[in-house]
């Protein structure tokens, strides 16, 4: 089990807060979060928290849910309603992998649920019609394979182990993601620890997988999260490296049955030519929605500056940094770093325009809802924010 002390721990123990900036936009979000220790000895379990953002902000709608258990930290939505999430379950054995529907006020109606290795973190999937879902398994250094056609009857059908690293098998796999190539043929698997993106093939007919040659990064780069982008002819793949706390830019070429990857630059998460700060790391890496820009999240650096809302409190904060994309050539340009509205954004999510940037910072329990310039890039205001009393980690909209 993950239970952490917030950087504000007497902020987040039980402290509400919603945004009196006036917001022309309305909509829910769903929010996972890991337990936290509110003081010593007392655990608020994780769980899934709906939000609802109108002219008052972010306000909660209903209980904390546990449908998807009490460590749940990746949540994914398809056509509207149905949801899928993990239960991470770090330290204590199996996690569980669930399917929900979301009501129309935003809470959840379990659908059904099956049980994965230990420590799954991410849900990807697969198919012409998303027949097929991977869980990457963190803990126990695997994936698997689900058949989630029907939503109530989520079913296993392949493990995947991956090895420890080849020169010191004292460090273990640890796959953080899986991403589906834009051909849908093709899924990269990130992996923190053995630094090598894992990379399947898929079997578009039969909705199989099969390994293919690793792509290897340097030691100690820690590729946490990557995102595709098909420019005309071309396709680039951005990685963010969590321990080198930069970004990586690849071009892919296909072969017949193959998938590689031709490095054209790696930069710092901010842009700079400054060395990271000590203790700080990558975390989320995102496309935008008209596929123009760029954003990363970093963690541990509190370099900026954020102003609450509700209440005027100065508080450090980490940033979202915002690149304009080359289209031509893949190469990226910094636009912005924003205050992400508190520390460890672990991650973040827009809206489907892309007006809208929601963000999760675990380390306050706070989520934050900041106005995004469609054209620019930039990110503006603030028009939400609400502290909860779990430590968030994944936050989503529903629309």
């Amino acid at each position: 089990m993950r239970a952490t002390h917030g950087i504000f721990a007497a902020l987040s123990a039980g402290l509400s807060l919603s945004s009196a900036a006036a917001c022309s936009k309305q909509g829910l979000l769903l929010v996972s979060s890991y337990p936290f220790e509110s003081s010593p000895g007392e655990i608020v379990k994780g769980g899934v928290t709906t939000l609802k953002l109108g002219n008052k902000g972010l306000e909660q709608v209903g209980e904390i849910s546990s449908i998807c258990g009490t460590n749940p930290s990746w949540q994914t939505l398809v056509g509207g309603d149905q949801y899928y999430c993990i239960n991470e379950n770090f330290d204590d054995g199996p996690g569980a992998f669930t399917s929900a529907k979301v009501n129309t006020d935003g809470t959840l109606a379990f659908v059904g649920n099956s049980s994965t290795p230990g420590g799954p973190v991410h849900i990807a999937l697969f198919g012409e019609n998303g027949e097929r879902a991977i869980t990457s398994n963190f803990a126990s250094s695997s994936l698997d394979v689900f058949n989630i056609e029907d939503p109530a009857k989520l079913q296993s059908l392949d493990n995947k182990p991956f090895p420890p690293r080849a020169d010191n098998e004292t460090i273990t796999s640890r796959p953080h993601q899986a991403v589906v190539d834009p051909t849908g043929g093709f899924v990269v698997i990130p992996d923190l620890s053995v630094d090598v993106l894992h990379i399947f093939s898929i079997d578009q007919t039969a909705l199989t997988l099969t390994e293919l040659p690793a792509h290897p990064f340097g030691n100690g780069t820690g590729p946490r999260h990557a995102a595709f982008l098909k420019s005309g002819d071309k396709t680039f793949l951005y990685v963010i490296a969590e321990k080198k706390v930069s970004i990586l830019g690849f071009e892919v070429s296909y072969g017949t049955n193959s998938l590689t990857l031709s490095e054209k630059f790696n930069i710092r998460t901010d842009g700079s030519e400054n060395a990271p700060a000590e203790g700080s790391s990558g975390a989320e890496i995102t496309i935008s929605p008209n596929n123009k820009f760029l954003t990363v999240s970093t963690r541990n650096e509190t370099t900026l500056e954020y102003t609450s809302v509700a209440d005027g409190t100065k508080i450090p904060s980490d940033a979202l940094n915002t690149f304009s994309i080359d289209p031509a050539t893949g190469e990226l340009t910094h636009v912005q770093s924003a205050p992400a509205g508190g520390s460890f954004p672990r991650h973040f999510s827009f809206n489907k325009d892309g007006s809208l940037v929601a963000v999760a910072c675990g380390g306050e329990n706070r989520v934050n809802v900041f106005e995004r310039d469609v054209g620019t890039g930039m990110i503006g205001k603030a028009v939400g924010e609400r502290v909860l009393t779990t430590q968030v980690n994944h936050v989503i909209f529903k629309e």
